[in-house]
């Protein structure tokens, strides 16, 4: 059970205890026999007697945590034995003071201390139980980063991106805002690889996708979406995101990439679409692929996008460097 909801559940029930306590105060007027103070009616001893027996059975069974409420049991505890006092003398003038009622306080007062004496022990298991649950949700997290996260890039994966394009393509369909796909596949990776090596090439893979985070930070999600390729959702309009991502590719062009001895231009070639009349999502993905290679075999280095008119350039390229 979660320690916080133990913790709650054990306030509620002292509450009820001072309520009880409270009731009973205020139902009983003072006489002249009796000095004033707090006075509890035999219903309500009985029922903060059955309240506090609750409380003791629960506190043993789920080790929860009273060490909030220590003061407040002190100050209850030192009301029922004032009470008690009282009571007990007004009986001793008047002669009519039940012989269970004064069981009955004197149990509750027990009860009180045997709380109390037991906060100590409670909370050092509470304290166990929070370190256990802060592990296990340390792993929970570790266990979700990893099924969500790329391990080379710290992109999100293929599997988160698929869940958010899910997931606004409902709400879409819905009556929710539209969004734009962008998919972007880096120039000429493989010779990359095969001129450089696959080490220099995961530096470049990682290079291109942090500046591919600070490029689009407005975006839903950006997503390593397999090898060299990686994919942005974002709720800007078609022709917004394409002009940004046009600005993106230009500055990535423009600023090279060093690894070691080794400095390297690297070109995107990027194509855009946004959802029509489509009922499922596919369409819209397939959009996006057909211009992304539009952009490809019209040279690369450009961005292509489809707002339902068919394949458009937005502005010039660059001159590709070799």
């Amino acid at each position: 059970m979660n320690p916080s909801l133990i913790a709650a559940g054990l306030f509620f029930a002292a509450v009820l205890v001072a309520i009880g306590y409270i009731i009973g105060r205020r139902r009983r007027k003072p006489s002249a026999s009796v000095p004033e103070g707090p006075v509890i009616q035999e219903d309500e001893r009985q029922r903060m007697l059955g309240l506090l027996e609750g409380l003791s059975r629960w506190t043993n069974e789920y080790s929860g945590n009273v060490s909030n409420y220590q003061s407040e049991l002190g100050e209850l505890s030192d009301a029922m034995r004032i009470s008690i006092q009282q009571s007990r003398s007004g009986a001793a003038r008047s002669g009519n003071q039940p012989d269970h009622q004064n069981a009955s306080d004197a149990r509750m007062v027990t009860l009180i201390n045997q709380i109390m004496s037991t906060n100590t022990e409670l909370q050092t298991r509470l304290e166990a139980a929070e370190k256990q649950l802060e592990e296990q949700t340390e792993q929970i997290q570790s266990y979700l980063t990893e099924a969500r996260t790329d391990g080379l890039t710290g992109l999100f994966n293929r599997r988160a991106f698929d869940k958010k394009l899910d997931e606004l393509f409902v709400a879409y369909r819905g009556g929710g805002k539209s969004f734009t796909l962008i998919l972007i596949d880096i120039d000429h990776f493989k010779i990359i690889n095969d001129t450089h090596g696959h080490p220099v090439g995961d530096v470049v893979l990682q290079q291109i996708s942090q500046r591919l985070g600070n490029g689009m930070q407005d975006a839903e999600i950006v997503s390593r979406f397999g090898g060299e390729e990686f994919a942005i959702l974002t709720h800007l309009p078609i022709r917004v995101a394409a002009e940004k991502a046009n600005a993106m590719r230009d500055r990535i062009a423009k600023d090279s990439i060093e690894v070691g001895p080794v400095e390297l231009t690297v070109t995107l070639s990027i194509g855009l679409s946004n959802p029509q009349e489509d009922l499922v999502i596919g369409p819209i993905v397939r959009r996006a692929d057909e211009v992304l290679y539009s952009a490809k075999n019209m040279g690369r280095n450009r961005v292509y996008f489809n707002d339902g008119n068919g394949a458009q350039l937005i502005n010039a390229p660059e001159v590709i460097r070799s």
